[in-house]
């Protein structure tokens, strides 16, 4: 590999993570238009990418950047203040950039894809006037905003005493950055130090078996500290597989507020847990499913507005996906305060789908019933849309689920929302057992 090929790499790397914060960070602009440090962020994510995408030559990733610059950059002088508009402009821009990178990676070049549509609609958007939008803004930023606070300027003696700190710092006591503190390695040498080491544990087992039956001290206190020393090994391992569950959520938001806008919904998302570690084939493994059933809550659990306003609800619905430690197992609960699952309505749905009988519709509890909509098949959608409708969606998310030994439950109130509950594994790479003879 030459030295242009890792430099591609490490920018795909490193644009590919600033592109799914820039997801998160849009939606939660969007709402507090207000914030500096969001946008601030926002616009030295695109910045990088538009300069490092030109200095390796990828022209149309720097031409779709650059207008996505130009109007974030206005946005942060306070010429423009952000709204939906802007928000789906640069949501676009980012999409656009993810599958430039991915036809780079794929191929080496930039591919036959046209962006002009994008380039033009963010410039629209910057050479708009958005002085009253702007004087809106200023209005209730004053209103909101604390009164500065007066920084001193620090004594001479202050000055000199910080810059000889500063000094002594340059030396092996200098605290390190970021990047000196972190380390990229490539996912398949970690699966080989893992399996490597789970072969490591079976043959330390049988040495310690082995060692029982001699009796001879030394042997014993060599056995021993090879026990400690593998089995700290083994959960140094580990714990480079894994990784916090928010890096599957920092998607999800961009997921809601697509879907509520077709759905003509006003949906919000909670997050709680989101550094709770789980192994990086676990979270591989419950991406879809935790995106499916996002989306089902969005589509089928909130209702629209008006429905919500006339049961006497905020007309934005929520979303609370939490995650926690639980027996040695990950526990993940999505919950809404939508409409709920109405026990009467899947009964009469299975029964005219041929997936229960009448005499087995009678025997089954209100809980047992609700949990038919992972029934292959299913679906409570009076339309097939680009949605939902089509029955292949909740029972493939129990599939997967169960493929990794895990479980799904659902629980629900009619009129009050559901909660779908999920408990996996912390990791299927090393499993404990005890063997009896």
């Amino acid at each position: 590999m030459t030295e242009s090929d890792d430099l591609i790499r490490e920018f795909l790397i490193e644009s590919h993570e600033g592109l799914d914060r820039l997801d998160q960070d849009l939606v939660t602009l969007e709402k507090d238009p207000r914030n500096r440090d969001t946008l601030g962020s926002v616009f030295r994510t695109i910045h990088t990418i538009k300069g490092t995408g030109g200095s390796l030559g990828l022209s149309k990733l720097e031409a779709v950047s650059h207008v996505g610059e130009s109007l974030l950059s206005r946005m942060r002088d306070g010429d423009i203040v952000l709204d939906a508009a802007v928000t789906t402009a640069l949501l676009t821009m980012v999409d656009a950039i993810r599958e430039i990178l991915s036809v780079v990676e794929q191929t080496g070049g930039e591919g036959d894809a046209d962006y002009s549509a994008v380039v033009a609609r963010l410039q629209e958007l910057d050479e708009r006037d958005g002085a009253d939008d702007v004087a809106e803004f200023l209005t209730a930023f004053v209103a909101v905003a604390p009164p500065p606070v007066p920084v001193a300027a620090p004594a001479p003696a202050a000055a000199e005493h910080e810059a000889t700190a500063s000094g002594e710092r340059t030396g092996e006591n200098r605290r390190r950055g970021v990047s000196d503190s972190a380390l990229r390695v490539d996912v398949g040498l970690v699966d080989k130090l893992t399996t490597l080491v789970g072969e490591l544990v079976l043959a330390r087992n049988q040495i310690l078996q082995f060692t029982s039956t001699t009796g001879d001290a030394a042997l014993m206190n060599a056995t021993h500290r090879l026990n400690l020393v593998t089995s700290e090994l083994q959960e140094g391992v580990m714990k480079t597989r894994m990784q916090p569950i928010g890096n599957v959520w920092s998607k999800f938001p961009r997921v809601v507020r697509d879907l509520a806008a077709v759905c003509g919904k006003q949906v919000r998302i909670e997050m709680e847990g989101t550094d709770t570690d789980l192994d990086r084939t676990i979270i591989e493994a419950i991406k879809d499913p935790l995106t499916h059933i996002i989306r089902n809550s969005v589509d089928h659990g909130i209702e629209t507005p008006a429905h919500r306003i006339a049961r006497g609800k905020r007309p934005e619905g929520t979303i609370r996906l939490r995650a926690f430690h639980e027996g040695g197992q990950i526990i993940i609960e999505i919950t809404d305060d939508g409409g709920g699952i109405v026990p009467e309505l899947i009964r009469q749905q299975a029964l005219a789908r041929g997936l229960i009988t009448a005499d087995q519709s009678q025997c089954l509890s209100d809980h047992d019933v609700i949990k038919l909509i992972f029934a292959p098949g299913f679906s409570t959608a009076e339309k097939i849309t680009n949605v939902s409708g089509r029955g292949v969606g909740m029972d493939v998310v129990r599939t997967n689920i169960e493929k990794i030994g895990g479980t799904v439950d659902v629980h629900s109130i009619a009129g009050a929302g559901s909660t779908l509950r999920i408990k996996i594994p912390l990791t299927f790479a090393l499993i404990p057992a005890l063997m009896v003879s």
